[in-house]
């Protein structure tokens, strides 16, 4: 028994929930800060005398950041001559297959890139480390405490965050208004599912879908995850901590999805992280998600390479406007976003001391904060969360971006429904394989036709009364 619930936990920590530049166009070039002294060590903190080494494992977070990280960790080392640092680089496609691997194996790495969806399950498997334990109080506190809520299991913290981001729909603003969209009153005030699917009814053509959506690969729960908010799951936990993905609006996504898919306004098949904007950028598609205030940038920089004529353009893409846009909400249904946290936590192995966990915190304090802080989320087109990190954002801060777009930004980012307090490791673990196990690939049946809204339905709420009980589920409408 306990091999089997430690490959459920591995096979639960393969799919994370990846949030940012996974799967995307590479992000836009990183603003440099002028030359100016950075506030590089975090405050005061006096590593052991030993030698010592730490290891970190990251995805390309940003276009840049790989290259980055190699720049930080020497930084580091500057200030800490003892402190060696050793950097494993992973695709966004691998990352999270080798972390369960290393991490199930007794072999993880120090520290390593997540989404806070996947932190449950690493702390059941024994391998996360409680922050606390190792850190001031005061470096704590210059995190945001929603940030921080969300790299936290039952109020403990096991990392610390990159960034919330927001994960919207974007859009060919162009082609939007062709469809006779009011964008400007869209990104002010929202827009109802119905309003949506009129749109999309006036913009799909037979060669371009009103709507795609990323849904297979590392992207493959994002569906119930981004898209949920329009039908009301904010969180895939209630307030009193039962599973919702068992609840009616469960079930009114599913019929949504399944009545796009059957009127052609959306593809009937699997499209990968990588091919949703690609398809936009070539006139394939009119509205795209999951999509994020970043992707302006990419599509500034593609329309640049049209203009240039050099090379680099998307292969057949054109010239377009990019709108982003809030997610639609149904009757009945208060407007959500959906935000989520990306960040670094600290991990243990059987012969790991806590000598080595106080220089692994401090290593991974100084990723997440100050200038890193400010670098990173000025490339993803986001607010630090960290006092230190908006200490210094201003030598960050990209410009030239368009108001509308800014301003639908702020007003999602005040929408998102942080996940309730006192999840559990379990609970969490359970959600992942119900996700990964049940949602994922019969959401892919679905798409195609070979199963109907309500069997998806059923097969999800089989799973989850045999994993939370029947009266750890929702049922009826939330």
């Amino acid at each position: 028994m306990k091999f089997n619930k430690i490959v459920a936990l591995a096979l639960a920590l393969v799919m994370v929930f990846a949030l940012c530049a996974c799967g995307s166009q590479p992000a836009a070039e990183q603003t440099q800060a002028p030359a100016a002294e950075e506030s590089k060590a975090p405050a005061e903190e006096t590593p052991a005398a030993a030698e010592d080494t730490i290891t970190v494992m990251v995805p390309p977070v940003t276009g840049t950041y790989l290259d980055d990280i190699d720049k930080w960790a020497a930084e580091f080392t500057e200030m800490y001559p003892n402190l060696h640092i050793e950097v494993i680089k992973t695709s966004w496609d691998d990352h999270n297959s080798k972390l369960s691997t290393m991490a199930t194996s007794g072999e993880a790495p120090d520290i390593a890139e997540v989404s806070y969806s996947t932190i449950g399950s690493l702390v059941e498997l024994g391998v996360g480390v409680e922050i606390a334990d190792y850190m001031d109080a005061d470096r704590l506190a210059d995190y945001d405490q929603n940030a921080m809520d969300y790299m936290s299991i039952e109020g403990k913290a096991y990392g610390l965050p990159l960034y919330i981001t927001i994960q919207s729909l974007g859009a060919n603003r162009e082609m939007l208004e062709a469809a006779g969209a009011d964008v400007a009153k869209i990104q002010s005030e929202g827009w109802t599912y119905e309003e949506f699917l009129e749109i999309l009814k006036a913009g799909t053509t037979s060669d371009c879908f009103g709507f795609v959506f990323a849904n297979s690969g590392v992207t493959a729960s994002d569906v119930p995850n981004i898209m949920g908010v329009m039908a009301g799951l904010t969180n895939a936990f209630t307030d009193d901590l039962k599973y919702a993905f068992t609840s009616d609006n469960m079930l009114n996504l599913l019929n949504a999805i399944e009545e796009m898919t059957k009127a052609g306004y959306m593809p009937n098949y699997g499209v990968e992280a990588g091919q949703r904007m690609v398809m936009c950028q070539q006139g394939k598609a009119m509205i795209f998600g999951k999509a994020m205030p970043l992707f302006e940038n990419n599509i500034n920089k593609n329309n640049a390479a049209l203009e240039a004529n050099d090379g680099t353009a998307v292969e057949n893409s054109i010239a377009l406007t990019y709108a982003f846009l809030p997610m639609p909400h149904m009757d009945g249904v208060q407007e959500a976003c959906f935000g989520s946290v990306d960040g670094l936590v600290a991990l243990r192995n059987n012969n790991t001391t806590d000598e080595h966990l106080k220089n692994v915190c401090l290593f991974l304090d100084y990723l997440c904060s100050g200038d890193r802080a400010a670098a990173v989320d000025s490339t993803l087109l986001l607010d630090p969360v960290c006092q230190s990190g908006r200490d210094v954002y201003a030598n960050y801060a990209p410009e030239g971006l368009d108001e509308g777009n800014v301003a639908c930004a702020a007003r999602e980012i005040g929408l998102v429904v942080a996940p309730p307090a006192g999840i559990t490791a379990e609970q969490s673990a359970n959600a992942k394989i119900i996700m990964d196990e049940v949602i994922v690939p019969k959401f892919q049946s679905l798409l195609a036709g070979e199963a109907t809204a309500q069997e998806v339905f059923d097969a999800i709420n089989e799973k989850a009364v045999e994993l939370f009980g029947a009266d750890g589920i929702v049922t009826g409408l939330l």
